[in-house]
């Protein structure tokens, strides 16, 4: 691999409905070869990728592997990569990008760590699906239904594309041989429930490690470590994150001020609110209202538009 690293941009995934975290879409390549490989990007989201016709390689830092039609491939969370086309034929591919904290229920959160990257080496099971073709089919095939139901958006299609994703994910840990996926430790899940718990009752006020580990007897430098080694995030980034979906949740369903709205998941000032909001999301508190409102009266489509990347 001769090309520097250090080139690389980190993509935003924009949403259609910010609270359904998931986007999946097809990707059509022209007919003409590429000599070049596409640019190194990362984002927040895991991604899978599925061809439906022709041939490209998905590269990470790590390993490259050939997909042709029918293949799938999986991407942990800023896990760098890049894509390349081959040949003259034309290529047809399902990308699907998902925000794995938005679809792991209290009861699924043992696994967050390990879906998302953050304490396994995902990629690594690009290499177990090789050796079972028929797994690898029924993934093929769940991307597909999941893409079908999002954009037919029937009533209740959230519930169908929920269960084609716990299903995925369970059809992964089916073909891990090696565990690399593994929940967290049951003894150390026992340990951060209850500090889950306090953190969602402590989003609108202090929200505070020092705090939370005094009230559960920790050492507040070794609940932080329990902490990181349990969640895959730091205690700050987990509280961030929460506090910005809940954040997200108000802005769409209450009539309430951007001030109102950061007072209510624990900023005391609306400027720090504003700034850690347009970080996280790519856009304004406004913006991110206005978008969801285009969205919903907006005709769908099938393809990602013309003016969109061309790479996964």
């Amino acid at each position: 691999m001769t090309d520097i690293l250090a080139v690389y941009d980190k993509e935003h995934v924009e949403y259609e409905d910010p609270n359904f975290r998931m986007k999946i879409w097809t990707i059509h390549h022209p007919s003409q070869a590429f000599d070049q490989y596409g640019p190194w990007h990362y984002h927040e989201e895991v991604e899978w990728i599925t061809v439906l016709s022709g041939t490209m390689t998905m590269e990470t830092t790590h390993a490259a592997y050939t997909l042709q039609g029918g293949d799938v491939a999986m991407l942990g969370s800023y896990e760098l990569h890049r894509s390349h086309k081959y040949g003259h034929t034309p290529l047809i591919y399902l990308v699907c990008h998902v925000d794995m904290s938005a679809f792991m229920d209290p009861s699924l959160l043992t696994y967050l760590a390990a879906f998302t990257g953050r304490s396994a080496n995902v990629t690594l099971l690009n290499e177990a699906l090789q050796k079972y073709p028929l797994s690898r089919q029924a993934i093929h095939e769940l991307l597909h239904h999941m893409h079908r139901d999002i954009t037919a958006k029937q009533r209740g299609y959230e519930f169908a594309v929920n269960a084609s994703l716990k299903k995925l994910l369970h059809t992964l840990i089916q073909v891990d041989d090696e565990e690399i996926i593994q929940p967290m430790d049951p003894q150390l899940a026992i340990k951060l429930r209850p500090a889950l718990t306090y953190i969602e009752q402590q989003l609108e006020g202090s929200c505070q490690i020092t705090d939370i580990s005094g009230k559960l007897n920790y050492n507040s430098s070794y609940f932080a470590k329990l902490f990181k080694k349990g969640m895959g995030m730091t205690f700050t980034s987990y509280v961030q994150m929460r506090r910005m979906k809940r954040a997200e949740r108000l802005l769409l369903t209450e009539a309430w001020s951007v001030t109102e709205i950061s007072a209510r998941v624990g900023f005391t000032s609306p400027a720090q609110f504003y700034q850690l909001f347009k970080r996280h999301f790519g856009c304004s508190p406004k913006q991110f209202v206005e978008r969801r409102q285009v969205k919903s009266s907006s005709a769908q489509t099938d393809t990602a538009p013309a003016s969109s990347r061309s790479f996964p």
